[in-house]
């Protein structure tokens, strides 16, 4: 398997997965962490051993007993590779990264992106949902971070504080650090139209930033989102600004349960 062809599953090839199984028993048995290094260009449908029996890392649901305690994905890693798989494993570097990609649970769960259009894809499965094992944005580090509650600050020009489609949204939320070391959370924003003419997606990512914070530091983090930028297509292929009411979420991933919500309207 290379650049010049592909594989018609997203599972583990040959006997890698009954080692990993074998390896996933040994670690909870002896009670030693297990990192899975993941060197793949594409999302791979892992065994319930390493990323659990509902798809998530075991440290996110508190249960050792469904998963192992870490994945790291490295994709294309290059020839520094194993250094920097090193340094993030022995600890020397606190990773960041997010993933740009959603991975699935099944092949079943295909297509599967964060900002699918509502209704394109259901829960068609009576075995199966639409919830990804992991999602666009999400990614662990050796420390943990605490969001408040989202607020608009400023930007409306209307009198009766609604926003006009030349305005652009201020928005402020605080980020703790809430754990033990110094570390970097990548803050996104993402906005959704609440109700809309035509089928368009739920949210979509409109803005991030890197954040970087001492132990027990707290900042307050910025952003700035043009309204223009809170478009849909219409049936001609035309991005537009509806009025009415939009959402603004902010947070740690796509995931809906990982951000803080707040709402202004356009009009």
């Amino acid at each position: 398997v290379g650049e010049t062809c592909s594989t018609s599953t997203l599972e583990l090839l040959g006997g890698q997965n009954a080692l990993l199984d074998a390896l996933a028993a040994v670690s909870r048995e002896t009670g030693k962490p297990m990192v899975t290094v993941l060197i793949s260009s594409k999302p791979q449908v892992l065994p319930a051993s390493i990323v659990g029996e509902y798809g998530v890392f075991a440290k996110r649901v508190s249960d050792p007993e469904t998963g192992t305690g870490s994945i790291l994905w490295a994709p294309n890693p290059g020839m520094r590779g194993g250094q920097a798989i090193a340094e993030i494993i022995l600890g020397l570097t606190n990773p960041s990264g997010r993933l740009p990609i959603t991975f699935p649970r099944h092949a079943g769960q295909l297509p599967v992106y964060y900002n699918q259009i509502r209704g394109q894809h259901g829960d068609r499965y009576a075995d199966l949902t639409q919830d990804p094992a992991f999602a666009f944005g999400e990614g662990l580090s050796y420390t943990t971070f605490a969001y408040g509650e989202p607020t608009i600050v400023g930007g409306a020009s209307n009198a009766d504080g609604t926003f006009a489609e030349t305005d652009t949204v201020h928005a402020e939320i605080t980020l703790t650090n809430t754990g033990e070391r110094a570390g970097v959370e990548i803050v996104q924003a993402y906005i959704g139209d609440i109700v809309t003419s035509y089928s368009w997606t739920d949210r979509e990512l409109k803005a991030f930033q890197r954040v970087a914070l001492e132990p027990g530091e707290t900042k307050t983090v910025a952003f700035e989102i043009p309204v223009a930028n809170c478009t849909i297509v219409d049936p001609d292929a035309n991005r537009i600004v509806e009025p009415g009411e939009f959402e603004l979420l902010i947070g740690h991933s796509s995931r809906r349960e990982d951000l803080k919500r707040t709402t202004f309207t356009v009009a």
